[in-house]
């Protein structure tokens, strides 16, 4: 995948970033999910859409162009947690954590925090094989 090819399909990343990060991001989304199939170029841009978002989330100061904000703040995953235990009397909640919602590897556990990465998580699910034992 390109710059030009990721721009074009998500242009609200151009000009925010700069050009180091945005090859990085990209260089590292290209190094992943080759035996994706169809879903390899999608699952690709996904990824370093995610790790685009990520970075905004820390490096967007509050003087930041308008649009790196808006970025950040689309980005993020605003969803409610789900309750992972609950108990009846003396009413106790605990909601699952990040870690815990992924069934991806440790490294991709943070795939929750951005609509991208929960966009990507969908299609890393699709693609899991069940492990055989014979």
């Amino acid at each position: 995948m390109t710059q030009e090819d990721f721009l074009a399909f998500y242009p609200q990343f151009n000009h925010l970033f700069p050009p180091a990060v945005l090859a990085d991001a990209l260089s590292r989304a290209n190094a992943r999910f080759a035996d994706f199939g169809a879903d390899r170029e999608p699952a690709r841009r996904l990824f370093a859409a995610h790790l685009l978002t990520l970075y905004a989330f820390t490096a967007a100061p509050e003087d930041a162009e308008p649009s790196l904000l808006l970025l950040s703040s689309a980005g993020r995953n605003r969803s409610s947690r789900p309750v992972a235990s609950r108990k009846g009397g003396e009413v106790q909640v605990t909601y699952a954590s990040s870690d815990s919602l992924s069934s991806a590897s440790t490294a991709l556990a943070d795939l929750t925090e951005t609509g991208f990465g929960l966009q990507l998580l969908t299609l890393i699910r699709q693609h899991a094989s069940p492990l055989y034992i014979p």
